[in-house]
């Protein structure tokens, strides 16, 4: 309960932001975007509250300094509000998630209480900051200012959102989305960074250069201080109808071949044969896009010479010999079966090395240009015939500045890869679950289908991307340097998958453990 004289707006005052920088720890520990949950809060404190007086009640961006007993720290974003009577009364019965605190407004005459809550669950608040958008207002802070933009397809789009119900999407992790209808999507980065988000930054290239397959961007908020590059705070997306996302879509068609094809050898059907092929076309069109020349430093390939390969090896390296590290640690919180395979894996670190060390030898010909970052079958919407790539915003525990880094695009095609991989993975723990009988031999049975399954889908995957690229200069010309440069990342990405797995779900860790045996066996 937070008690206020005259208005709730007043409870950011100096002498009164203490009561809720106090109620902040807990409430941001608990909620879903939260990237910090396995380290320690030392202190929070609101660094920058910016009113945002639009035509129904007011809101205020907060950016919330988080500092952790490791000596880490983040700064976090939100959008609060108040609400009295029936709305407040929606907020708490239907979204309880929202809510920070019940809110007492000490008035003159008599008091008035509501709840005092995340904005983003409030539909009359999101749609006033999509108008905010459309209007391009701008936002004063005591530090900075918060400028909103639109793009020229904005105005249609805003006229049909306006009018749509709002809703939060549930499946996101570190950021929040609001979905308007089927006409926008608004996404508030929880993380906040100087510097432009990769999400907005490729979306705004990939929307002036026509690219199809990618949702169009319709505008963005952006906090700007002085001396300092601007942040991205939001942005706003067309939505796309689709079926969701092409992880749900592989997982329904592995689960179904694996059900109703006992007994037989098993690789996808021609169905999602053709998916996987057309997912691979997809992204050759995406990299295509993305390798055009232009003038924008940000975007324009650059060639790989000794120095970089020398440079992607030793940061390679680090990479898997910190996962390693982390693997022998927290060895005794791997289960039974799994430890076997972390055994075999710490056993092999000399050869998966040894795979890093190749590119740098023999030094082979390609460009970088700016790539996905973070691609994976959850990155890629199915619309029941076609896909939708979406999410540029690279791997949020990155650094921003490395989140922007070009890169040789197989980096995405292993991303892909993995995701087969964890799916096959996904697929054979639900489906071995529901079978009886004979149980070893049913998942003996199963592991071997899986096994076959993942790599024709990878195969596939590869030959629509192969077909489409042709001969590039972002590619290198040779099979062998191309594969070569493959495993290297596809181990870099499974160090990096177990390394989350170890520090978030234990129980996970046997698919990158198992991906990365498979990757130390001899070529």
């Amino acid at each position: 309960m937070l008690t206020i004289k005259d208005n709730w707006e007043r409870l950011l005052d100096r002498d009164t932001v203490g009561a809720l920088e106090a109620l902040l720890p807990s409430a941001i520990s608990s909620a879903r975007w939260y990237g910090g949950k396995a380290r320690t809060i030392a202190a929070v404190h609101i660094k920058e509250a910016i009113p945002l007086l639009t035509d129904v009640h007011p809101m205020v961006m907060v950016f919330i300094d988080v500092s952790y007993e490791d000596g880490g720290q983040d700064v976090y974003t939100m959008v609060l509000t108040a609400s009295a009577g029936e709305r407040a009364l929606r907020i708490q019965q239907i979204h309880p998630e929202a809510v920070l605190a019940e809110v007492t407004i000490a008035g003159r005459s008599e008091d008035r209480n509501g709840l005092l809550h995340d904005a983003l669950w409030d539909h009359d608040s999101t749609r006033a900051l999509l108008q905010a958008i459309r209007k391009e207002e701008r936002f004063q802070g005591e530090e900075g200012t918060l400028y909103a933009a639109s793009t020229q397809v904005f105005s249609q789009a805003i006229v049909e959102a306006a009018s749509a119900d709002s809703s939060v999407m549930q499946g996101e992790q570190s950021n929040t989305s609001v979905r308007f209808g089927r006409h926008a999507m608004l996404k508030l980065y929880r993380r906040f960074e100087a510097g432009t988000n990769p999400d907005l930054e490729i979306s705004r290239v990939l929307t002036a250069r026509g690219y199809a397959h990618s949702p169009a961007v319709l505008g963005s908020l952006e906090y700007v201080r002085p001396d300092q590059q601007p942040g991205t705070v939001a942005i706003v997306h067309r939505f796309v109808e689709n079926q969701g996302d092409a992880w749900r879509f592989t997982l329904s068609e592995l689960e179904a071949e694996l059900m109703n094809s006992p007994g037989s050898s098993m690789g996808p059907s021609s169905v999602y044969a053709d998916a996987a092929a057309l997912l691979g076309r997809r992204t050759a069109e995406l990299h295509l896009a993305l390798a055009q020349d232009t003038a924008d430093p940000a975007f324009a390939p650059e060639p790989c010479d000794s120095g970089y390969w020398q440079s992607l090896r030793d940061r390679m390296t680090r990479s898997v010999e910190d996962s390693l590290v982390l693997l022998g640690r927290r060895l005794q919180d791997v289960d039974g079966p799994n430890r076997r395979l972390a055994t075999l894996v710490l056993e092999s670190k000399a050869v998966l090395l040894s795979r890093l060390e190749a590119p740098s030898k023999r030094n082979p010909q390609a460009v970088r240009i700016r790539c996905h970052g973070d691609f994976h079958l959850g990155q890629v919407l199915y619309t029941g015939r076609d896909f939708v790539i979406i999410d540029f915003e690279g791997e949020p525990a990155r650094p921003l500045a490395e989140r922007r880094v070009k890169h040789v695009p197989i980096v995405d095609v292993a991303g892909m890869i993995r995701s087969f991989h964890y799916a096959a993975c996904a697929a054979l723990d639900r489906v071995g679950s529901r079978s009886g009988g004979d149980e070893r031999r049913r998942r003996s049975e199963l592991e071997q289908r899986m096994r076959q399954w993942y790599r024709s889908a990878a195969d596939a995957f590869l030959s629509g991307y192969t077909e489409t690229t042709g001969k590039v200069p972002f590619l290198p010309e040779q099979s062998d340097d191309r594969d070569m440069l493959l495993d290297a990342y596809l181990i870099e990405k499974a160090c990096y998958e177990l390394s989350y797995e170890l520090n978030n779900r234990p129980s996970w860790a046997g698919i990158p453990l198992s991906g990365l045996l498979q990757l130390a066996q001899p070529t």
